[in-house]
């Protein structure tokens, strides 16, 4: 496909889902719903979008909610509880929280004092510096990992978890390609529902019994793989270049799997700057 016409497409899709997000801020508005409508595996579609917009996709629903309140409050005599109601919000507490964060006031105060908010859309204003991408084609492999369930800032734990499981069995002999797979994108859902494995890649020598471990097959493929090299630090501007800037014009489409992130050498004996961190993207 060629690149500007896979681009094109990328930003209709975007178009598309923001005019279902406008014309359905008191409905479903789920992930699931949001990828179903740019017809996008909910793996991928999230980080296209907060690459492309500048924000996550639950920041600017609830932005839009918030302006789109102000608006009624302005401009109409409904009760606060039923602008409430008009833009999502079940509970009158926790509206009114949110409204007074994003106003700088509560709903009553608003009316009287308040003015008509615009809903300009955010940009990511951005550059991060591009990595190589290369495409390669990957056989299955199985692997063994720990469950991280929580947020993404704890998650050091399952690392420290993994390496002790391997080493109290003598394992590291029989392992290699120490990655993560990401089953949530950042910012998709509440940071205690996020999960993901911290795992290795098994051979044959390794026991298939180990009750600490979820066991379960890498699918093989076509991959896009970007080289991160520095700090970890900077792997979110690089995530943000891949998702925003390369994918929508590489001409190519995301497979309905998350995307895996390789380490491919030892943060405890490489120099920061040195550090090399594979990102790998399925593609159809």
């Amino acid at each position: 496909m060629p690149k500007q016409k896979n681009l094109s497409q990328y930003e209709q899709r975007l178009l598309r889902v923001l005019s279902y997000i406008y014309e359905n801020l008191d409905g479903d508005l789920s992930l699931d719903t949001l990828a179903a409508v740019a017809n996008m595996s909910r793996f991928h579609w999230h980080r296209v979008f907060s690459a492309m917009t500048g924000e996550t996709v639950s920041d600017l629903i609830k932005r839009l909610r918030l302006n789109r309140a102000a608006n009624i409050l302005v401009l109409d005599d409904y009760p606060v509880s039923e602008v409430a109601k008009q833009v999502g919000y079940r509970n009158i507490s926790g509206f009114s929280r949110a409204f007074r964060h994003a106003h700088g006031m509560p709903p009553a105060e608003f009316r009287t004092r308040g003015k008509r908010v615009s809903n300009q859309l955010l940009n990511s204003s951005a550059k991060p510096t591009p990595f190589p991408v290369v495409m390669s084609r990957r056989i299955p492999k199985m692997a063994a990992g720990v469950l991280h369930q929580g947020s993404y800032v704890k998650i050091g734990a399952a690392f420290q978890k993994l390496g002790g499981i391997l080493a109290s069995h003598s394992l590291f002999e029989h392992v290699s390609g120490l990655f993560v797979i990401y089953h949530d994108a950042p910012g998709s859902k509440a940071p205690s529902e996020m999960s993901a494995h911290v795992a290795v890649e098994i051979g044959d020598c390794f026991p298939d019994n180990l009750d600490e471990l979820d066991y379960f097959e890498v699918a093989g493929g076509i991959y896009a793989t970007m080289e991160h090299q520095g700090s970890y630090a900077t792997l979110k501007a690089a995530y943000t270049w891949l998702y925003g800037t390369w994918l929508p014009g590489s001409g190519h489409e995301a497979r309905d799997a998350p995307p895996i992130e390789f380490y491919v050498n030892d943060p405890k004996t490489t120099p920061t700057a040195e550090l090399r961190t594979d990102i790998l993207v399925p593609l159809e």
